[in-house]
């Protein structure tokens, strides 16, 4: 399949057990015979992609092969230990295991997933940020003062390879909230433009959602502010967004799984009001990064002595 996605995929599509870079579904149940249990990272050991891994590893949990038993971390069981022994001829080919073959009901109907990119693709996502440096009126921050150019050079310098493979990775096989939730963590994590990360993500969300025939309509609600600005104090202080860690579930995550939840499945309870006021934290958090990148220019000056 070529890098490009111009339709449906699943990640499991690109999985080539042949490739020095990845481990087929059975590598990872006869890694579990050898050991008390296994995480993304371990199995992964510098070589493979360890993004996948986890992907899988959640999916193996989902048809019942492998146990959960903490935070990404994993151990056999009797039922995976009887697929590595005899593989279903009907659900398996170069030793990857038809998940959804295997247990279809573990797996959520199309419209509750994000299958379809055919409508957003590197060069879309490259644009739809441009067009929110150049809408007259916006907010978005140059990358120097008085440099226009510059900031519009770095916006188009982002790796085109870079956002495929997030595309080409992306969990298809979770559910709608959790989907959104790794879409909008991945971009405002990596941070791959100067600014509007959070505008980017959430707008080219809604279209991969309409592309699903989702609920689009509910992405972009009055509450995202408030949720926007959690995640920006959470995406500077607590998590490390980094490639062979989009998919994991830390508190950037749970920010952005949180809101979906609230907007695609209404009824989860408020557990408290918007206090302080969402503009004064904004002031709040501004501050605290000014602060913190003196901290690392003076930091830089002294190794620099």
């Amino acid at each position: 399949m070529p890098d490009e996605i111009t339709g449906t995929h699943s990640y499991r599509d690109f999985i080539d057990p042949s490739a020095p870079m990845y481990l087929s579904d059975l590598d990872i149940l006869e890694a579990l015979q050898d050991k008390t249990h296994v995480t993304p990272h371990r199995l992964a050991q510098d070589r493979f992609r360890e993004n996948v891994l986890r992907l899988q590893l959640r999916d193996l949990e989902r048809i019942g092969a492998v146990t959960q038993i903490g935070l990404e971390t994993y151990q056999e069981n009797s039922y995976g230990s009887r697929l590595l022994r005899d593989p279903p001829e009907k659900h398996i080919e170069n030793d990857i295991l038809d998940v959804e073959g295997i247990s279809p009901d573990a797996f959520q109907a199309d419209d509750w997933r994000l299958r379809d990119f055919g409508s957003v693709n590197a060069q879309v996502i490259k644009q739809l940020n441009k067009e929110f440096y150049e809408e007259p009126g916006s907010t978005y921050g140059e990358v120097r003062e008085n440099e226009p150019g510059l900031t519009k050079q770095r916006i188009s310098n982002v790796i085109d390879s870079d956002i495929r493979r997030l595309i080409r990775e992306f969990p298809t096989t979770a559910p709608l909230p959790e989907a959104c939730a790794h879409w909008i963590r991945a971009i405002v994590g990596l941070h791959l433009f100067p600014d509007a990360n959070h505008r980017t993500a959430t707008n080219s969300l809604e279209y991969l959602v309409e592309q699903s025939d989702g609920p689009s309509d509910r992405i972009i609600t009055p509450s995202i502010p408030r949720f926007v600005l959690h995640s920006k104090y959470t995406r500077t202080f607590q998590s490390d967004v980094r490639y062979n860690t989009l998919w994991a579930k830390d508190e950037l995550f749970s920010v952005w799984h949180r809101y979906f939840t609230h907007t695609l499945c209404p009824g989860l309870e408020e557990r408290r009001p918007h206090d302080p006021p969402t503009e004064t934290l904004d002031q709040v958090l501004e501050t605290a990064r000014e602060v913190l990148n003196g901290i690392e220019k003076d930091a830089s000056n002294d190794s620099g002595s």
